[in-house]
């Protein structure tokens, strides 16, 4: 199992809208955010494959700037 933690930088108008697409997304979990537009949320997958799939995906959301991986943890 894969754990990453991730730091979505948007526009801040744009947030509610993101979050709602976010929270469809198998395996992410939305855990707050800031007026400024970063997002913290946390990707579960069974490969770390699939949890860059994820991070590309989260980086083609609309209003999305950026997605970044600032922690990662691997447990068999």
């Amino acid at each position: 199992m894969n754990i990453s933690g991730v730091v979505v930088k948007a526009y801040p108008e744009k947030i509610i809208s993101i979050e709602e697409v976010l929270t469809t997304m198998e395996g992410v979990e939305v855990h707050g955010n800031n007026e400024d537009g970063r997002i913290v949320v946390t990707v579960e997958q069974e490969s770390a494959n699939k949890v860059s799939d994820i991070l590309v995906e989260i980086q083609q959301v609309p209003g999305v700037l950026s997605a970044a991986m600032v922690y990662h943890h691997f447990d068999d």
